[in-house]
Formats: C-alpha cells, sequence, structure tokens
C-alpha cells in the first residue's frame, strides 16, 4: 500500500513538474523573434480594429537601425478621462515595441520633485514648445478643482527630438470627452508621423511657384516652418525652366493673383503629365476682408488666371460664385455706440465659411473644423471619365447659399438678422481630390513655340499623364498665417476668435497623401468609435439597476444552494438505499 502511494506521489510530481516546464516554455516561445520575426501573435477582435497597426507602421519600426526612446509626459495624478488616454498611449507603445526591441519607452511626471524642480522643468518644457494644459473638473455643485496636465510624447532618436502633442485645439462646442476620443484614434497616426520625421534621411523636394503674385513669404511662413521638418523647400519661377524638374515631387500655388502665361500653363500641364503632383489653392474672386477696410460695401471681381481651361480638362471647373454659410466664424462688426463710444461686437460671417469635414478619407477622417475666407464654388466637369477619380474634401454645411457676381458685400447687413430661408443649398463643394490619369488640354493644339520649347528642352510631348494626383481647394487663405505686431502667428488663427482652425493640418494631410497615399497617412484612417454612457438615461434608472445589482447575486446564490443541496441529498440517498 505505501509503495503505491509513493508510486502516485511520483507520477503527481513529474506531471507538475512536465506542467511547468511547459509553461515556462511557451512563456519563453511568446517573448522570442527570429530575426524581426516574433513567434507570439495576437488576435484584434474590437470592431474597429484598434489594436492592429498599419503595415507602413509595421514596415517603419522593423527599420529601426538604432534605439528609439519614447518619454510620455502624461502621467500623475490625473482626471479620470487623461488617465485613460494615458493607458491608451502606453497601450500603442506596447504594440510599437512589440514589433522592435529598439523602442522603449518612459512615463515621466513633469510635476514631480519639489517647487524648484518643477518651476526649473516647467520653464525648460516651455522654452521647447510644451505647455500644460488645465483641466477643470466640478467636484460637486459648489467646489471645482482645477489639475494641471501636460498631453505630450518626445521622441528621441540618433540625436534627433520630435514633439508629439496628444491633444489638439477644441472648437466650440466641442465636449472634451470626444476631443479624448479623437487624440486616442490618432494615436498610431502622430506617433508613425514622429517616427517618419526622425528615421527619414531622403526628404521630397517642394516647390511654392513665385513671380505670379503669390501669398507673401511672410504669410506661408508657419507652413513653410513645418514643411522644413521633413521636406525640402523651394521656390518655382515658372519662366526660368524649359520644364518644371521631375524632381519636385510637389507643386504648391498658393494663390495666384498675376495670370499665368501660355506657356507657364502648358509647363504646368507637362508637370502633370510626367506625374507631377499639384496642391492648387484659388481664389477665383478678387475679394479679401482687408477690401472692407474704411468701407461698408464691396463688389468682388472675377479673377481671370489663365488656368480655367487647365483644370476644366482635368475634371473641376473654377466658378465665381461665394459661397455663404450659416456654419461660419465671426469677425468684429461696429454695430452702434454706446456711452460715445463705437460698439464692437462679434458676429457671425457667412463668407468665412467653417467647413466641417465629414468623410472616411484618410486626408480628413477626424479633422475638426476648417475656416475658409470667401471660398468660391467648385463644379466637376467630366464626371463619366473612368480615369480620374473625384474625392470632396471640403464643403459647406446644409444652410448654405450662393452669391453669384456682380453684387456688392455689405459689412452693414451683417448687423441684422439673416433671412435665414435663403440658405436652403447642401454641401456646397469648396476642395477637391483629383486622382487617375489626365488628359492634356493641348492634345489637339500644341503650338509651334510650345513645340520648340520641348524640342529645346529634350523632352517629349505627352497627352496623358501618368497615374498622378492634385488637389484643388477654392480659397487661396486657407494656406495663410496671419501676421500680427511683427508675430507670425499659426497658420488658421482665426484673429477674431481667437483661436486656431484646422487649416494647418488639413494641409499637411493633403500634402502627405499627394506624395505618398499608403504611407504614414494610411494610419488616419482608422476609426475608434466613441461608445459614450447615456447619463441621463443612466441616471433615471439608477435605482433599479442598483436593485438588480445587489438583488440578482443573492438570488443567484440561493438558486445554486438549493440546487447543490438537492443533488447532495439524493446522490446519499441512493448510497444508502445501496448499501
Amino acid at each position: 500500500m505505501a509503495q503505491l502511494e509513493r508510486k502516485h506521489r511520483t507520477q503527481s510530481l513529474l506531471q507538475f513538474g512536465l506542467a511547468l516546464a511547459l509553461l515556462v516554455i511557451i512563456n519563453v516561445l511568446a517573448n522570442a523573434r527570429l530575426g524581426d520575426t516574433p513567434f507570439y501573435g495576437a488576435l484584434d477582435l474590437t470592431e474597429d480594429k484598434r489594436f492592429t497597426l498599419t503595415d507602413n507602421t509595421v514596415e517603419q519600426l522593423t527599420d529601426l537601425e538604432e534605439p528609439l526612446f519614447v518619454r510620455v509626459l502624461l502621467t500623475g495624478e490625473l482626471p479620470a478621462d487623461f488617465q485613460r488616454l494615458a493607458d491608451k498611449v502606453e497601450e500603442a507603445l506596447v504594440d510599437f515595441a512589440g514589433h522592435n526591441d529598439l523602442l522603449e519607452y518612459e512615463f515621466a511626471d513633469p510635476l514631480a520633485g519639489t517647487a524648484e524642480q518643477r518651476t526649473e522643468r516647467q520653464k525648460n518644457l516651455a522654452d521647447e514648445g510644451i505647455v500644460p494644459e488645465t483641466v477643470y473638473a466640478s467636484e460637486s455643485a459648489a467646489e471645482r478643482s482645477a489639475t494641471v496636465v501636460y498631453p505630450y510624447a518626445i521622441f528621441y532618436y540618433g540625436g534627433r527630438t520630435r514633439i508629439v502633442p496628444l491633444l489638439q485645439a477644441a472648437p466650440r462646442g466641442f465636449g472634451g470627452v470626444r476631443r479624448l476620443n479623437k487624440a486616442e484614434a490618432l494615436l498610431e497616426y502622430n506617433f508613425s508621423r514622429a517616427i517618419e520625421g526622425l528615421t527619414n534621411n531622403n526628404k521630397p523636394l517642394i516647390g511654392f511657384t513665385i513671380a505670379n503674385g503669390e501669398i507673401p513669404a511672410a504669410n506661408t511662413g508657419d507652413l513653410v516652418s513645418a514643411l522644413r521638418k521633413d521636406y525640402e523647400i523651394g521656390p518655382v519661377v515658372l519662366d526660368s525652366f524649359v520644364s518644371i524638374p521631375q524632381d519636385i515631387k510637389l507643386l504648391i500655388i498658393a494663390k495666384p493673383t498675376i495670370p499665368f502665361e501660355d506657356f507657364e500653363v502648358f509647363k504646368l500641364d507637362q508637370y502633370v503629365m510626367n506625374g507631377g503632383k499639384i496642391l492648387w489653392a484659388i481664389d477665383n474672386v478678387g475679394m479679401d476682408y482687408d477690401s472692407l477696410q474704411g468701407r461698408n460695401e464691396f463688389y468682388p471681381l472675377p479673377r481671370e488666371l489663365g488656368i480655367d481651361n487647365l483644370l476644366f480638362k482635368y475634371g473641376v471647373k473654377m466658378t465665381s460664385v461665394l459661397g455663404l454659410d450659416l456654419t461660419s466664424t465671426r469677425i468684429a462688426i461696429n454695430t452702434g455706440s454706446s456711452g460715445g463710444q463705437p460698439k464692437i461686437e462679434l458676429t457671425p460671417f457667412p463668407y468665412h465659411v467653417m467647413a466641417v469635414p465629414q468623410g472616411e478619407h484618410p486626408i480628413i477622417k477626424n479633422l475638426d473644423p476648417v475656416d475658409l475666407r470667401f471660398p468660391s464654388v467648385l463644379e466637376t466637369v467630366n464626371d463619366d471619365d473612368p480615369n480620374v477619380k473625384k474625392t470632396l474634401l471640403l464643403k459647406s454645411s446644409p444652410r448654405s447659399r450662393r452669391k453669384r457676381l456682380p453684387s456688392p458685400i455689405d459689412l452693414d447687413a451683417q448687423k441684422y438678422q439673416l433671412d435665414i430661408d435663403r440658405f436652403d443649398e447642401d454641401g456646397l463643394p469648396f476642395a477637391y481630390l483629383l486622382e487617375g490619369r489626365f488628359t492634356s488640354p493641348y492634345a489637339n493644339r500644341l503650338s509651334k513655340a510650345n513645340e520648340q520649347a520641348l524640342r529645346e528642352g529634350g523632352l517629349a510631348f505627352r497627352k496623358e499623364s501618368e497615374p498622378t494626383r492634385m488637389v484643388v481647394i477654392a480659397d487661396g487663405d486657407i494656406l495663410s498665417n496671419p501676421i500680427v505686431k511683427n508675430e507670425t502667428l499659426t497658420m488658421g488663427y482665426n484673429i477674431w476668435e481667437r483661436f486656431t482652425y484646422a487649416n494647418k493640418p488639413f494641409i499637411l494631410n493633403t500634402i502627405e497623401y499627394l506624395l505618398n497615399p499608403e504611407g504614414v497617412i494610411s494610419a488616419r484612417g482608422k476609426d475608434v468609435k466613441l461608445r459614450l454612457l447615456d447619463r441621463e438615461a443612466a441616471l433615471a434608472d439608477s435605482a433599479q439597476w442598483q436593485s438588480i445589482n445587489i438583488i440578482a447575486p443573492l438570488v443567484l446564490l440561493g438558486l445554486f444552494g438549493l440546487v447543490f443541496n438537492l443533488i447532495r441529498r439524493r446522490k446519499y440517498a441512493r448510497k444508502q438505499v445501496t448499501k
């Protein structure tokens, strides 16, 4: 009997040892790699695939050649919503690190330490453009608390640094929870974009056309400064080239006011025919807010820029019709006087359209409103052309209308109630993305001068383009940044409302997509759905659910005890009968 017990004990110990060894082996394999390929994997069962990285991001991570270190400043004693975002940041970094051991991260609290240390640390962060955000929360009807948070991550790679803001400024009426949800949806994109900027040594060349009355350099300073982090920037004078060099990967035409000559239009066309990309930001109506200074009424005129036929052939018609929208930004207007002083009020100005991007395209997905100034309406043509795909990027709200020229723009009229019944059009288009193979308008009318220019450059005429892309925006001021007291402000900053709209992210997204639609921009296509609790319904039904949560477990426990006792009695009753 003792020998049998020892045999059973030995077998039990052996089985335990084998099980333990199996667990150790599984754990080792789950963290092992063969080169850059991990032995482990994961299944993303979420509807929005929030835990699945895009192919471009995975490629970025596997191509890392040096250690990449990430310092996250969003930590410490955080409000609940911000703690949730911090947790999501850590989850994202764990996913990133799972593809390459060279990525490491830490959470560092800028507010830790003594008062002197905090002050010094905050000063150093402010010098780098990292400013805290104050979050207010109502703990009760009489108490309101304030918490300082730093929603930033800093990436370090190869002696370079890239600061990544985790939150963007929120427009009026945009809830804090939705803002944090948007930040969560853009985590992979923002991190991937930072890695791309740190690791990419081959910067594409972007050219800005000049000499046709484009926006002054001072007013594109903020855009150029942002682009220089990832691209080479240079001016392009069209009449100084026989043809536009294909080394220029993207051409930006920023609000020209002087007409293009035919030979310049021909160069633009052949640049497109050879696969060049163009960002057109065109004011087809000569109207600026400055035109109203010193007067209350102004008659804007159409601009003849010489590019109408070119864009028409590509699929878009530039009109001289202004788009007005009740969803608009505000300007300061003198509405009267009070105590002998002018009474200045912020008044909605329907000519300044607040376009709210709606759609699934990566350029505009999860994008905040864009501030447009006197935009004209675009129309598409040749819609049956299977070679060109047209995607609407920016449009007006359902309460819009058209204003045809000639007709005056009157500031005095803004003091009175607008006739909202006239704003009965929906979705006036202001920006289009065109993709595909374009046909040259010079295919059947090549002049001898243009033909001679091609021969001198050793080039061949092309009447159909390689697959390429362009974006047409019916507002040139979208690229402009305001200048106040010789200070260059952020692109998209509204000096009246003191708020920065999403003009800059929209243009940066557009440029990224035009240059590489399968690259970093693809991460913007991810959709993290916001599943909010209906607070009113939860509050109304709170007593019911509290009762269920208290009573239901007790009822289930009682039923389990009753059934268990019945089964136990039957079992032992059978045994007694058998005996």
